[in-house]
């Protein structure tokens, strides 16, 4: 089925009420599409036209969890809906219009974890009913809204991504959920991760894939063990992500994101979290560090 007959049954979305503690919210049912089974690498062959370089250029110590005063200085295009976590700079109280707080997916109810603004479209991911702390759990559906459309434009499930091949150390704590979305020029660039360490699930975690949303072939993904920070970004021809864990390597990495191949990476002191692109400036808040880096464009 192409991308747009899904988006043809999608406009055929009902709309319901379902309640939240203390606020009524509103709940869309809507037909997922379903991608085929991932692979765990895939690249292309072939060059960025661009490349860029970074230098930096500014280094400050933080404490954790000082989030307010970094996303004060800088734009974070998302907000966060899943009550877990200790970053209330980014956490969000009410969803933008356009966005249901749960929706009916494929026979499962799932609740509103992240709404993430892009330049033309929102798109939104969605996970498990809230536990006994209210905390919305491991995002498996990714969808797509226009700016004032009551309608999704597409929507993917990916609940068969969630879990690597083969035997896996700590079973519970190693479902690859959807954290990241970018898309651009009708191809999703898509992350997942679980939060624990590599070797949990024999190293295979932390890739970003490559999607073609006219008939939802996977183009490339990459190696694994480079994307477990909490957004990347694209920068021309360059997807810039991070990785890094506990007694494991940190870097900040440059993808070609025509190929998924990773160029060059950068040593950097703790596990990159989030990443902010102004100008010819890179901004990144790692887990005790902040960094500012100049880019450098090479072609």
């Amino acid at each position: 089925m192409s991308m747009k007959s899904v988006v043809a049954l999608l406009l055929v979305a009902a709309v319901a009420q379902a309640t939240h503690p203390g606020e009524k919210t509103r709940t869309v049912e809507i037909d997922a599409e379903l991608p085929p089974d991932p692979v765990f690498q895939y690249t292309l062959e072939g060059e960025a036209v661009e490349q860029i370089s970074l230098e930096v250029v500014g280094f400050d110590r933080n404490d954790v969890i000082d989030y307010e005063p970094w996303f004060r200085e800088h734009y974070y295009p998302a907000e966060t809906y899943h009550n877990g976590g200790v970053n209330d700079a980014i956490r969000g109280e009410v969803p933008t219009p356009e966005v249901p707080s749960s929706i009916v997916a494929n026979g499962r109810t799932l609740y509103l974890y992240q709404v993430i603004y892009g330049w033309d479209t929102l798109l939104a991911t969605f996970g498990q009913p809230p536990n006994r702390f209210g905390v919305v759990l491991d995002p498996t559906v990714l969808v797509s809204w226009d700016y004032e459309g009551e309608s999704p434009r597409w929507a993917v499930d990916f609940l068969s991504w969630g879990n690597a091949p083969g035997a896996v150390v700590d079973p519970e704590f190693v479902f690859q959920a959807v954290r990241w979305a970018e898309e651009w020029n009708g191809i999703l660039y898509v992350s997942h991760f679980h939060r624990t360490y590599a070797e949990s699930s024999g190293g295979l975690n932390a890739c970003i894939t490559a999607i073609d949303l006219d008939d939802m072939s996977v183009l490339w993904r990459s190696q694994p063990l480079v994307s477990n920070s909490e957004n990347f970004l694209v920068i021309g021809d360059t997807i810039v992500t991070g990785y890094g864990f506990t007694n494991e390597a940190d870097y900040v990495y440059l993808l070609d994101r025509r190929t998924g191949e990773v160029y060059d990476r950068v040593d950097v002191r703790s596990a990159p979290e989030y990443l902010v692109h102004e100008g010819e400036m890179l901004y990144v808040r790692c887990y005790d560090a902040d960094y500012e880096f100049e880019i450098e464009r090479r072609h």
